[in-house]
């Protein structure tokens, strides 16, 4: 537990800065406005939550048809239930928007793009939840 805590803390010294520098308002012309060509080459993905461990921090988004694992790192708690935005598809620590609460979490993605099948050897063993993952349909 607390090297998981120590991870989630380094990553939020490290995210914090620039995500705090970005700016989502569109008459920036910066090198973060929407209308940069690297914004417009980021499609955003929406993904529903269908699974979460609060005992281990981590929760399952249903993109399309496929599964994404993240890590919670910050923010507002996860809930099922809750519609999610962002960079789904990738990997590494980022802010997504949780559009249900209408405010960013911060994850870290562990896996992405996913059938049911493999996600279910993609959560890790400490979670006291994983079952519950097994046992949804789809």
């Amino acid at each position: 537990m607390l090297h998981k805590t120590l991870r989630a803390l380094i990553c939020c010294l490290l995210c914090v800065g620039p995500f705090a520098a970005h700016s989502d308002d569109s008459t920036n012309n910066g090198p973060n406005s929407s209308d940069s060509p690297a914004a417009a080459a980021a499609p955003l993905q929406t993904g529903e939550l269908v699974w979460r461990d609060p005992s281990c921090f981590f929760f399952v988004l249903k993109v399309n048809e496929n599964y994404a694992l993240f890590e919670f790192l910050g923010g507002p708690s996860p809930m099922v239930g809750n519609v999610f935005e962002g960079k789904l598809n990738a990997f590494g620590t980022r802010k997504i928007e949780n559009k249900t609460e209408g405010k960013p979490t911060m994850v870290y993605s562990e896996a992405f793009d996913l059938p049911k099948s493999l996600m279910d050897k993609k959560i890790p063993r400490q979670c006291k939840r994983k079952k519950e993952f097994q046992e949804l349909a789809g």
